[in-house]
């Protein structure tokens, strides 16, 4: 009790006193009090009862559900999963639940989940095929504001932000991933054979019957898939510049002289053996394979595998283009380079967990994170500015960045989605890797699969 409630106590007996008093309930010779009441002085006593304390219920942590094919073989997998790591560390109330599937997978999967409204919160995929459309079709939100928003704005390359724009403005996605995608030329193998890295077609052609007469074989593709068709399309671009190549592969217009050009010399490297035997049954894994085995000439892989041939192969490989044919537009032997590999895509699941997936992109722009995928995988990053320890450089990516060669557009910028999807299958590919298939049976199979899928 404290000293307030003390003093309204001893008042309230005066008032009652005074009223018995005066109805003659207390004896006229009672003495009455003239003095002002006494108040307390000793302190408050109070109580020694624990307090009771609230027991509000447990904050749940927000969950990222992110769709990616960076698994555990990929070069690129280790830095995905230190980041994660890192970034669940400094941001306790979000986790993170990643799963990895085969990247041509991806798109499929993505759109029957959003259809069912149980898309996951963020996708890492290419931009090749159906998810070109995402953003028109309400599968991903274009993303805009969230680079102005999110402290983005001015660091991205604007060749990187430049594939992902659509024609009405709308950025797709967040661009992840740049590669190169050059010929990989054994030098030991050459020197075996006794000739020199070619630059021309009639070189590549004559290089490719050396190499065989020594043993050895020239070209490696997977024939029967649609990375081969990769390695189809760069020898008809060998011959194209862009504008031709986009009617042939953009708009199907086969019948095109300059097209119908293209196609005949691919058909006559290949029947003069600069592909390896059997080319026509081979997958991307054995492709691979192969040609780290030591005894294959050349190969057609990107940046992503920088990380994979063994050490000793890796010292005898010389990036470059394919060599030109007679006639060709190109100033130097051509690749494949872009930054359609990979973009972070934010679903409409996402937008409601719009915060959690703020702070996760702002983590993994930063450059020092980036770097990570540069340094381990070799990745061409989409930033203008990251910090690299050159010490830790792949020696190919480092080769990568020098090399005296010309970028055609890649394949992917132009094909419809209904035609890409068709492509991707490798019956194409397969069609035009096999000895014998001429020319004009391939033009013809182009020809109905465009109008088949417009």
């Amino acid at each position: 009790m404290n000293k307030r409630r003390i003093s309204m106590t001893i008042a309230l007996l005066v008032v009652t006193s005074m009223a018995l008093s005066a109805c003659g309930g207390t004896p006229a010779t009672a003495p009455v009090a003239t003095s002002a009441p006494v108040e307390s002085t000793s302190a408050p006593v109070e109580s020694t009862a624990a307090p009771v304390e609230q027991t509000a219920a447990p904050v749940e942590p927000v969950t990222l559900t992110i769709w990616h094919n960076w698994g555990p073989d990929d070069a690129k997998g280790a830095p995905l999963q230190s980041i994660f790591k890192d970034f669940m560390a400094a941001n306790p109330d979000i986790v993170i639940k990643d799963e990895v599937y085969v990247d041509a997978d991806i798109p499929l999967k993505v759109e029957t989940a959003s259809a069912a409204k149980q898309e996951p919160d963020l996708v890492f995929v290419q931009r090749v095929g159906s998810p070109q459309t995402w953003t028109e079709a309400g599968i991903a939100l274009p993303v805009n504001d969230l680079i102005k928003e999110w402290g983005l704005d001015g660091q991205f390359k604007e060749a990187a932000l430049k594939e992902y724009t659509l024609p009405d403005g709308k950025i797709q996605a967040f661009p992840l991933e740049g590669y190169t995608w050059p010929i990989w030329y054994n030098t030991s193998v050459f020197e075996k054979a006794g000739v020199p890295i070619p630059t021309t077609t009639d070189e590549l052609i004559a290089a490719a019957k050396a190499i065989r007469a020594a043993g050895e074989q020239p070209i490696i593709a997977s024939g029967s898939d649609g990375m081969g068709l990769y390695l189809f399309t760069l020898v008809l671009q060998s011959l194209l510049p862009d504008e031709e190549a986009k009617k042939c592969l953009g708009n199907g217009e086969w019948t095109l002289p300059s097209c119908v050009s293209a196609v005949e010399l691919f058909v006559k490297l290949r029947d003069a053996g600069v592909f390896v035997d059997n080319v026509e049954g081979l997958d991307f894994a054995t492709a691979n394979e192969n040609y780290f085995a030591g005894n294959i000439g050349m190969s057609h892989f990107g940046a992503w595998s920088f990380a994979d041939p063994p050490k000793d192969l890796q010292s005898k490989i010389q990036l470059g283009g394919f060599p030109l044919p007679a006639g060709s537009p190109h100033r130097a032997p051509v690749i494949y380079s872009s930054f359609s590999a990979k973009g972070v895509w934010v679903t409409p699941n996402g937008g409601e967990k719009m915060d959690a997936v703020k702070r996760f992109i702002q983590f993994i722009y930063k450059p020092e994170n980036l770097a990570r995928f540069v340094e381990q995988a070799g990745m061409t990053p989409p930033l203008k500015d990251v910090p690299i320890d050159a010490s830790k450089l792949n020696p190919l990516f480092v080769q990568s960045l020098t090399m005296p060669v010309e970028v055609a557009m890649t394949p992917d910028d132009y094909y419809p989605p209904k035609v890409q999807a068709e492509l991707s299958t490798g019956k194409l590919s397969q069609l035009a890797f096999t000895p014998g298939t001429t020319a004009d049976k391939i033009l013809a199979e182009l020809t109905a699969l465009y109008e088949a899928n417009k």
